[in-house]
């Protein structure tokens, strides 16, 4: 297959997603594919060339991809360009594209690879663990329909990510984006059911956390005026 930069950020999906009552070939695990995805020689890494290096589970595995960063600790920067880079994604499996697409200020967009190398490590024991209970079953939730619900789930919790929450207020949205992203990359029912349900509970936990943030904000701002001796 021709690097994603080659082919005007185009990542092909597997046909199969449409069929919810054929197995896909799974190939190497989800935790196996980002780490090969993100090892290399070079320096630098790109978007594209992550994308390059995962196999024909894009959708679901670009979805955990860009969910991560805003869960574990990443170079700054980071999580707001991956964030982006999930709405894109969301809007195109709303859209039932087969072919993943990225614009060129995305695809080209370069991190630290030893940087992303050591997050993806620390990360990747906590997806083999789910990946020893991980198994294709409810294959309509991972089948056409199926993934235009997750595309929607996706996109209300990418546009949630984008939004300049208080601290902690991006972890819910990124870990239901992140469980979800898994069972579609393993094509595993149960997981995205526990991903619609953490979306719930991730809707509700941000509504919390930015209240208490706005209900604290003018005592926030009435401290540090009078700590400058404006009043």
């Amino acid at each position: 297959m021709a690097p994603l930069h080659a082919l005007g950020g185009k990542f092909k999906d597997m046909p199969a997603a449409a069929n919810a009552h054929s197995a896909p070939e799974m190939g190497a695990r989800t935790s196996t594919l980002l780490l090969q995805a993100v090892r290399g020689e070079t320096e630098r890494i790109t978007i594209g060339d992550i994308l390059d290096a995962l196999d024909a589970r894009a959708f679901g595995l670009a979805t955990l991809i860009f969910s991560i960063p805003s869960i574990i600790p990443m170079p700054p920067g980071v999580p707001t360009v991956v964030g982006i880079a999930l709405l894109i994604v969301s809007v195109q499996m709303v859209l039932g594209r087969h072919e993943l697409w990225l614009p060129g200020f995305l695809s080209k967009r370069s991190f630290s690879r030893p940087a992303l190398v050591s997050a993806m490590e620390k990360f990747a024991p906590r997806l083999e663990a789910i990946e020893k209970i991980a198994s294709p079953r409810l294959m309509f939730l991972t089948g056409r329909v199926g993934t235009v619900l997750i595309g929607l789930v996706v996109l209300f919790m990418a546009l949630v990510l984008i939004l300049p929450l208080p601290p902690g207020g991006n972890f819910p949205p990124a870990l239901a984006c992140a469980v979800l992203g898994m069972g579609l990359a393993e094509r595993d029912g149960v997981i995205v059911l526990v991903g619609l349900v953490a979306s719930i509970i991730a809707t509700a936990a941000v509504s919390v956390v930015t209240l208490l943030f706005i209900q604290s904000l003018p005592e926030f701002i009435d401290w540090v005026m009078k700590s400058l001796g404006f009043s």
